[in-house]
Formats: structure tokens, C-alpha cells, sequence
């Protein structure tokens, strides 16, 4: 069945990026097993049906959204002569709902309010310090196993979401020394790269797969040096282990999966009894530095909206 799902949808939506593509699939390849069956004929014929079962499966707004939008990926590679009407007459209903969970979560949005899962994963910079602490801690001086290993890899994860608070993309990466792979600008750009420049002591990102590449293109940041000195002593140590150069491997010494990343982040704050969360960390990321308290002031004294001060009138100096 999920080679039927990935078949269909890839053949129809090759201008789809790899991880919109992987999205969809994964979305359709969940659904099917919550409403037990293979027959995905059954997302058209009765749309009122599916409807609800999201809405009972699916709490968050975001959610169902994913999963409208995956239901009419899937629905659109399924249309024949036959039944283009009755399909048609589906993604108009799923549209409806779309548009519905979309005005909820911008009126959410606008109140610049934690949901109940950011609070629930949302750490200050003190819980932060007792994380890292925590994680670092449980690092061998030697690193002589696997579980060795990941426990290093576990400290270079949370610091590296806590540097750039990036999305899942970093599964994505594999790692060198700028000695060893030469000219940047030949590297394949089906990846990313986290490259460790030896003189300088320095990391650079390079961003060729992320979620607005199409909108922003190819990325490269400099990171700077701040974490150059673990994620080289942990790269040295990977290599002991494996030659394939991922960044982010698993037990089997494997390249880390996106869900696979998310629940290894998710299980970081053990030691404060917190399941962190990745999208959350974003949050974390600007609000330690935009006072939106203060821009909402100046916003409601100016007559105008704080999405209008920051796009309109706030200027670089």
C-alpha cells in the first residue's frame, strides 16, 4: 500500500520538492491507517466521513491542515473520466475546511499567544543552561561505543538548535573538513553541508534542501566558531564508526530520519520532565529577542498593526 501511495504521488507532482513530496506521502500513508482500510477511493466518496475522523484524530489546526492539503495531493492522482466530478466535488469540501483552519490559526496567530503545546515545550535560557549541562555531562571522555557516540550527538543537536533553531533539513547534511571536499561550489546540491573550515575554526552551513528553497534559493551561513570545537571532536569520532559522512546518524550508525530527528529532540528535556519541540524552538529563538510587548505598544499607538510596523516602517539603520 505505501508503495501504491509514494507511486502515485511522485508520478503526478515531480515539480514537488523531496520533502513536500515525503510529507504528502507520509500524511496519506497515517490516514489510511487510521481509517483501516487501502481502498483510497473512500477519501472522495465520502468527504463528510473524513472530515469528522480528522477532527477527532487531529487536535491541532496545523494538523488537519496538513492533512487536507495531503488529501487533495492524493485525490488529484486518483482522477479518471469516471469520477472527476465526485472528486472535484471532495477537494472543494476539504478547501472549505482548509480555509476555515487557516483564518483560525491567523486569528491565533495575531494575538502572539503560545498555543497549549508551546507552552508545554517552551524552556527560558536558565533550562536551557541545566539541558545543555545535562547533556554534556553525559559524555565520555572516551568515546568507545555507539551509545557513546549518540550521547555526543544528542549535545550537538540541542546546541545546534539552540545556535540557528533551523527545521528538520539538517538530516539532510553530511559533514566534512573544507580540506576534504575541495571546491565548495562542485558539491552536489541534492544535500546540505555542515563544513568544518580548519584554519579559521569555523562553520559553514550550506543550505541546498530546505522548505523555501524555492522562494530563497540556496543558502550558505556562517556560523561562526562558537561550536566548532565539539562538533570536530564529534565528527572525529564519527568517522570511527561510519564512512558515509552524515551528520546526524542513528544506533545502526545511519543517517537520522526528519520524524526520527523530531522525537530525539522531543526527548532532550527528560532531565526537566519536558518534551521539547523543534517548531517551538523557533518561537524561543525570536521572542528572546523581539519585545513584542513593545512593539505591540508602539504598533497600537501609530494606529496600524505590528505586522505593518515591522514590513512597512521599521527600517535597518
Amino acid at each position: 500500500m505505501d508503495l501504491i501511495i509514494e507511486d502515485k504521488i511522485r508520478n503526478h507532482n515531480p515539480e514537488l520538492t523531496e520533502v513536500t513530496l515525503k510529507s504528502y506521502i507520509s500524511n496519506i500513508t497515517k490516514i489510511m491507517e487510521m481509517l483501516k482500510t487501502t481502498d483510497l477511493d473512500i477519501l472522495y466518496k465520502d468527504p463528510k466521513y473524513i472530515i469528522t475522523k480528522y477532527k477527532e484524530a487531529y487536535k491541532s489546526e496545523n494538523s488537519q491542515t496538513n492533512k487536507y492539503t495531503s488529501t487533495n495531493a492524493m485525490l488529484r492522482t486518483l482522477i479518471t473520466d469516471s469520477n472527476r466530478e465526485d472528486i472535484e466535488k471532495a477537494i472543494k469540501e476539504y478547501c472549505k475546511e482548509i480555509k476555515l483552519l487557516r483564518d483560525i490559526i491567523d486569528a491565533k496567530l495575531e494575538t502572539h499567544e503560545p498555543n497549549e503545546q508551546e507552552t508545554n515545550s517552551w524552556i527560558t535560557i536558565k533550562e536551557e543552561k541545566i539541558i545543555a549541562e545535562s547533556l554534556f555531562n553525559k559524555i565520555p571522555d572516551v568515546i568507545e561505543t555507539m551509545e557513546d557516540l549518540l550521547n555526543m550527538r544528542n549535545y550537538v543537536i540541542f546546541i545546534w538548535f539552540k545556535n540557528i533553531a533551523t527545521r528538520t533539513e539538517i538530516c539532510d547534511s553530511k559533514i566534512f573538513y573544507n580540506t576534504e571536499v575541495g571546491n565548495l561550489d562542485d558539491l552536489p546540491k541534492n544535500i546540505n553541508y555542515v563544513i568544518l573550515k580548519k584554519k579559521e575554526k569555523k562553520i559553514i552551513y550550506l543550505l541546498n534542501v530546505h522548505k523555501t528553497v524555492k522562494q530563497k534559493g540556496i543558502k550558505t551561513i556562517n556560523l561562526g566558531g562558537n561550536m566548532y570545537k565539539i562538533i570536530s571532536k564529534y565528527y572525529d569520532n564519527l568517522k570511527i564508526f561510519t564512512n558515509d559522512n552524515w551528520f546526524l546518524v542513528n544506533i545502526k550508525a545511519k543517517k537520522v530520519s526528519r520524524p526520527s530527528l523530531t522525537k530525539i529532540y522531543a526527548s532532550l528535556g527528560e532531565v526537566l520532565g519536558r518534551s521539547l519541540s523543534i517548531r517551538t524552538n523557533r518561537h524561543i529563538k525570536i521572542s528572546n529577542n523581539v519585545d513584542i510587548m513593545k512593539l505591540e505598544k508602539i504598533a497600537n499607538n501609530m494606529d496600524h498593526s505590528v505586522e505593518t510596523s515591522i514590513k512597512i516602517y521599521a527600517k535597518r539603520k
